[in-house]
C-alpha cells in the first residue's frame, strides 16, 4: 500500500505538466502511440474502449480522434490526473471516468472491444500484472484486443543497463525540460516495477489471450498486444 500511495502522490504532483513533458520524455513518442493506434485496426468494430491507467487521457485522446463514436472509459487511481482528463473531454458524453485502482477493479465480462494502456501497467508488481491480464481477458469481447504501450525490463542485466542509460541521457540532454522536471522524472522511475517483455507475453497467454506479440520496440519502450478469440 505504501508503494501504491507513493505512485499516486508522484502523479498527482506532476498532473498539470504531464502531457507537455511526455512528448519530451519519450524518445519515440510518435511511433510509440502511432503503433498502438494502428494495431487497433485489427478490431472489426470498436464501440467500447477501456483505458487502463488513463492518467490525463492522452492515450484516450488519440483513440477518441480515431473512433469518435466509441464509448471510452478512463480508469486511474490519481484524482488529479483524472481531473485533467475531464477538462480535456469536457462536454463529450461518450467519455466516462472511474477513479479507482485499476489493478484490483472489477470489470464487466465480455464488454470491451478494445482495452488500451499507456505507460501504466509497469507500476504494478508482477502478481498484480498477471491478475490484471486475467481481468482484461474476461472483460474483452470475442475478437477484442489488448494493446499495451509501456516500458519493460531488460531481458539481461546488460540490456537493462543500456535501456536505462539511453533514456537518462535523452532526458539529461533535452533542451525543453527544466532541471526540476528532469529530476522529477528520475524520481518517478524509482517507483517503477517493470517486468520483462517475454514474461508479460507469457502471462497474457496464461491469462487466456492469444497471439501475444511485440509490435514495436525502442530500447525499453514497447507496444505489445494480444487478442481474445
Amino acid at each position: 500500500m505504501e508503494k501504491l500511495q507513493e505512485i499516486q502522490n508522484q502523479f498527482n504532483a506532476v498532473s498539470e505538466k504531464y502531457d507537455r513533458q511526455r512528448r519530451f520524455l519519450i524518445p519515440c513518442f510518435d511511433d510509440f502511440y502511432g503503433t498502438a493506434l494502428a494495431l487497433s485496426e485489427q478490431v472489426s468494430t470498436v464501440k467500447n474502449i477501456l483505458d487502463v491507467g488513463a492518467g490525463t487521457g492522452l492515450m484516450s485522446a488519440f483513440f477518441q480522434e480515431k473512433y469518435p463514436d466509441a464509448k471510452i472509459t478512463l480508469v486511474d487511481i490519481s484524482q488529479d490526473m483524472l481531473k485533467k482528463a475531464k477538462e480535456r473531454f469536457v462536454g463529450n458524453e461518450n467519455i466516462s471516468f472511474l477513479n479507482a485502482d485499476f489493478a484490483t477493479i472489477d470489470l464487466p465480462e465480455n464488454h470491451y472491444d478494445l482495452v488500451v494502456s499507456g505507460l501504466a501497467i509497469h507500476h504494478l508488481p508482477d502478481e498484480l500484472k498477471q491478475q490484471l491480464f486475467g481481468k482484461i481477458a474476461k472483460t474483452l469481447k470475442s475478437d477484442g484486443w489488448l494493446i499495451n504501450a509501456d516500458q519493460v525490463l531488460g531481458e539481461t542485466d546488460l540490456a537493462e543497463k543500456i535501456y536505462t542509460e539511453n533514456w537518462k541521457n535523452h532526458v539529461k540532454q533535452h533542451p525543453n525540460l527544466t532541471e526540476d522536471e528532469k529530476q522529477s522524472a528520475f524520481d518517478r522511475i524509482k517507483v517503477d516495477m517493470m517486468a520483462s517483455l517475454n514474461n508479460q507475453l507469457k502471462w497474457l497467454e496464461e491469462a487466456g489471450l492469444q497471439n501475444a506479440n511485440c509490435y514495436y520496440q525502442y530500447y525499453n519502450f514497447v507496444v505489445f498486444a494480444a487478442n481474445k478469440q
